[in-house]
């Protein structure tokens, strides 16, 4: 893989000289059709909150702290009239107030995601609606993908090295279930969160060098997938000078490609799915813009079960990806994203604002979740919930086959439907085997949580956890001992297979 390098002029962004990175990876966008925009008349102006900021310039940070009130919402709006409105009263201020433009400060993705769906299904039908927001490292994957295919689980577990010498000296309920960081040279790791987000499409890996936008419009039947990724790349060819590269332009896969003025390889910048709800459509997309860990994005969304699973779901597709600038500096990485943002509002609000004025804090606002006190959306609190939960991240994978492939003699075979194990067989080179069904185990085997495979194939006494320190036996170890000691097909399974199993399928802690 080559090195690209870009140069930006003083008057630019950036004024020092950067280098671009382009390997090979995922990235994806949802994108649909805008119908014609509704004019309509402006409430009272919204005055300064804790919860909503607003000035004559959007700033992005390049990072929010991480505090309790990720997992909140902003509850109440109050303006200048003394009238207030609450997030449950958004069809109505988003009738009145179209088009409406939202930034958030927060890098919490359970919580970013729950906002957006939030105001897909709560803001009014004839509303468009264009939302910015950076998240700290994670993996996403799409509503209907195998999270054991599309990332390396146990990868994910080990974190990132840190971005900057800066790395959260505790993990907060708001990075979801316990992550397992290992100590690096350079300080402690930084933690990767597993998200399946509520749309469909493909795999993709966020940092704070990666912008989300999310467009929601009415859902019309005359949908373009290339109306809105036009319209980024509109905003981002005023800017090929000042990045260095060539061209920009939407394939026919209706992702966002760019191409550096001396290579003649095109690196893909964001793709393309989308989701349809009652009367509204959400086209949200990556832009990988600067990204730090653009050399780490292959391996993180590399399964080593990519071999051996036989999956129902949407499989991602790889393509060679890139960032359109690169520095090291998280300061000038955070003004790249403003001058890219502020570029693509304003071709939004060509397309959508006519000739009403943008005004801060009426109809384009900052929400931070940091500051929120604890009154909040119950709702939006209960997305982010879920997102969170292993329920949703890996009890909702479709089904799928698992072949391990023979090691030493030795093959295992399993099924699984919604993340549970339905079918378990092991099987010798010299003809015996042995079968095990769901009914054979006391409890459901959930993949994501099995503690000892090896126990489990052989029904072995191997799982450690508090009951077994109190002698007993784990359910599913007593169940496949049974089976195995009455059809003989059991005994030693080679550590080199369990091993394969393992890296597949780790124990969840992230």
């Amino acid at each position: 893989m080559s090195m690209h390098s870009a140069y930006l002029p003083q008057s630019a962004y950036l004024p020092r000289p950067i280098t671009g990175q382009s390997r090979y990876s995922v990235v994806n966008l949802v994108i649909l059709h805008f119908a014609k925009p509704m004019r309509t008349t402006w409430p009272p102006a919204l005055t300064r909150l804790t919860c909503i900021s607003h000035s004559s310039h959007t700033t992005l940070p390049h990072s929010a702290p991480i505090l309790a009130g990720h997992c909140q919402a902003a509850r109440r709006l109050t303006t200048s009239s003394i009238r207030s409105w609450s997030l449950e009263d958004l069809p109505r201020v988003s009738q009145e107030t179209n088009p409406l433009i939202f930034h958030l400060t927060s890098d919490n993705p359970y919580y970013n995601l729950s906002i957006e769906h939030y105001l897909l299904t709560h803001s009014h039908p004839d509303t468009r609606i264009l939302l910015f927001y950076t998240n700290r490292p994670c993996v996403v994957i799409g509503r209907n993908q195998n999270p054991w295919l599309e990332t390396d689980l146990k990868r994910l577990q080990q974190g990132l090295p840190p971005e900057d010498g800066r790395v959260p000296q505790t993990a907060d309920k708001n990075y979801g279930p316990i992550h397992k960081t290992q100590l690096r040279k350079n300080g402690r790791a930084v933690p990767i969160d597993l998200v399946r987000r509520r749309s469909g499409g493909g795999t993709v890996f966020h940092d704070s060098g990666n912008l989300n936008y999310s467009v929601i419009i009415p859902n019309s039947k005359s949908f373009k997938r290339s109306t809105h990724a036009d319209m980024v790349v509109r905003a981002l060819s005023s800017a090929s000078s000042r990045y260095q590269f060539a061209d920009i332009r939407v394939n026919d896969r209706n992702d966002i490609v760019m191409r550096r003025e001396t290579e003649s390889q095109w690196l893909k910048v964001s793709g393309s799915a989308y989701k349809l709800t009652r009367g509204r459509a959400l086209h949200h997309g990556t832009l990988l813009y600067s990204s730090p860990y653009l050399d780490k994005i292959s391996e993180l969304l590399r399964s080593p079960g990519r071999d051996f699973i036989e999956a129902k779901g949407v499989e991602s597709v790889r393509s060679p990806v890139g960032n359109l600038v690169w520095t090291p500096d998280p300061r000038k990485r955070a003004e790249v994203k403003t001058g890219i943002t502020q570029s693509i509002v304003r071709e939004f609000w060509r397309m959508y604002g006519g000739d009403q004025e943008r005004r801060a804090g009426v109809n384009e606002v900052t929400l931070g979740s940091e500051e929120c006190a604890e009154d909040t959306s119950p709702e939006i609190a209960s997305g982010v919930k879920e997102l969170m939960s292993n329920a949703w991240r890996f009890e909702q994978t479709p089904r799928f086959d698992f072949a391990s492939g023979t090691v030493d003699g030795k093959a295992v075979g399993f099924q699984a439907n919604r993340g549970v194990l339905e079918h378990l067989s092991l099987k010798s080179v010299s003809g015996g085997s042995v079968e095990r069904a769901k009914s054979d185990f006391k409890e459901e085997i959930k993949l994501h949580d099995v503690k000892s495979w090896k126990g489990l194939i052989t029904g072995g006494n191997t799982n450690t956890n508090t009951q077994e320190q109190a002698g007993q036996i784990v359910p599913e170890a007593s169940a496949l001992a049974r089976n195995s000691a009455s059809s003989g097909g059991g005994g030693d399974v080679p550590d080199a297979l369990v091993k394969r199993i393992e890296a597949v399928f780790p124990r969840s802690n992230v």
